[in-house]
């Protein structure tokens, strides 16, 4: 199974576009399903919840990507437990936080059985963005397998270097970087 969700707010309200989506999902055995979490502007404040329970052979793949900018903030909470032998869940979230915008990433794998588990957090903050990473591996099985990834830094300066002396001005090298990382 694929799900997709997609999120983009626009318009000129003065009220707040605020989004609180929340998704479960419950693999049987050997079941395989693909999450496709997108949040790319325009969404003042969203509270992501996602909780997943995989059996025997079950797999998850789930891609995040996120961009934030001005006041926004951004939560998003997985709870995954590999609860069959040989369930495999792999969590990845890339985002970016611009001007003064917050954003908090909270994945946790649960291994209740011989299982594997990866999340990873890959986020470029600029501005006066924020970010917060919050990894959480519980093993309850001795041949649960976990993983936890994250990066949080900047745009170096020498690939904007580089993008601009291929003719771009600084701020097309920066919306390419972006575009290219979150794709």
């Amino acid at each position: 199974m694929r799900y997709v969700e997609k999120h983009y707010g626009s318009g000129t309200g003065a009220g707040k576009r605020i989004l609180n989506p929340v998704t479960e999902v419950y693999q049987e055995p050997d079941s395989f399903v693909e999450m496709e979490m997108v949040q790319i502007k325009g969404v003042d404040d969203t509270n992501r919840k996602t909780l997943a329970k995989l059996d025997r052979g079950a797999k998850l793949v789930v891609r995040e990507r996120l961009m934030t900018h001005d006041e926004q903030n951004a939560v998003s909470l997985y709870s995954v437990e590999l609860n069959g032998e040989g369930s495999n869940a792999d969590v990845v979230s890339r985002s970016v936080a611009r001007d003064h915008s917050f954003q908090k990433f909270d994945a946790k794998l649960v291994g209740n059985a011989p299982c594997q588990g990866h999340t990873e957090c890959d986020s470029i903050i600029m501005d006066e963005g924020r970010i917060l990473a919050v990894p959480g591996l519980e093993a309850n099985n001795v041949d649960a397998s976990l993983v936890h990834e994250a990066a949080i830094g900047k745009i170096a300066g020498d690939q904007i270097i580089k993008l601009m002396t291929l003719g771009l001005t600084e701020q097309e090298a920066e919306e390419q970087i972006i575009n290219g990382f979150l794709k």
